[in-house]
């Protein structure tokens, strides 16, 4: 997403921009094909140029080792005078090994925040938590929320790392556990608004148990998925009109039965009944990544 708000910024101001992204679509973790083909001829619009599908071999330079092109591996080189680069976060776990903890891409903790080693506790962007890495601010806070509550426990001892169900249990009316939340990320581009929430990649045996539901103007390039399993909204996809987004996103968090309103929830929240709608119990409530990319103005 910082690369396409660079892309744009720059472009504002009148220089020739081409972003290049490795996968078949812009922000293809966040958004389907439709959604994105709608943001790339956005972008197209905007004069920003898209090289998908595109993987980079180096960056090349002149006599006086200025920047002139970036070299690609199916052997173009793109010209270009400045590159900006936007690779995520990459956790530093050089300090972490070397102490003897257990890492994999992040250090490994615990929804407690417990690394492998009694009492040493491990945030934000360095940790690893069920395969899942920290880059934004939002989940951050809720882990220090999480650890005073641990610490606040005096008789936390090295016999009481919660690594199995029974220790969760034992300690869950007195330790807030970390359970990662839907975030709201937002590209800051006037005039582009779109919004995802939850699972909305599948494999070919996921797909099979999904029913896909699809609203689209294209008059106005507007665009709604909703990803539904088992009676329950596990994703969803809008844009050009991201009004219902905080209604979808609080159904996917609280992974309530739709069926009583699964017949009018494409059309939002005001042609739902949402009394009938019957929340999950809170443990079995897994809460899905949210996304909030776009605004409009």
């Amino acid at each position: 997403m910082l690369g396409l708000e660079a892309a744009c910024a720059l472009a504002s101001q009148g220089a020739d921009m081409t972003v290049v992204h490795v996968d078949s679509h812009v922000l293809n973790r966040q958004l389907d094909m439709p959604a994105a083909h709608l943001l790339q001829a956005e972008l197209f619009s905007r004069s920003v140029k898209l090289e998908v599908l595109a993987n980079t071999e180096c960056i090349t330079v002149n006599d006086q080792h200025e920047v002139n092109g970036l070299l690609l591996k199916d052997g173009r080189t793109l010209p270009a005078d400045f590159i900006v680069m936007a690779v995520g976060v990459i956790p530093n776990t050089t300090l972490a090994q070397q102490s003897g903890l257990e890492v994999n891409r992040g250090i490994l903790v615990d929804n407690f925040m417990h690394t492998s080693c009694p009492h040493v506790y491990a945030i934000g962007e360095c940790i690893e938590l069920d395969g899942e890495l920290f880059g934004m601010v939002a989940p951050v806070n809720q882990q220090v929320d999480t650890l005073v509550s641990v610490l606040k426990e005096s008789s936390v001892s090295s016999s009481r790392r919660l690594s199995s169900d029974s220790r969760i249990t034992e300690y869950k009316n007195h330790w807030r556990p970390f359970i990662s939340k839907p975030l709201s990320l937002k590209l800051k581009v006037s005039g582009i608004a779109a919004f995802s929430a939850g699972q909305i990649a599948f494999d070919d045996i996921e797909m099979a148990q999904i029913e896909r539901v699809v609203y689209q103007q294209t008059s106005l390039d507007h665009y709604l998925c909703l990803y539904i399993k088992a009676s329950k909204l596990i994703g969803t996809v809008l844009y050009g009109d991201v009004s219902e987004s905080g209604f979808y996103s609080q159904l996917i968090t609280d992974g309530s039965d739709i069926s009583s309103i699964k017949e009018d929830l494409i059309f939002g929240e005001a042609y739902c009944d949402v009394e009938k709608i019957e929340a999950a119990e809170p443990e079995s409530a897994v809460p899905s990544d949210a996304h909030l990319i776009g605004e409009a103005s």
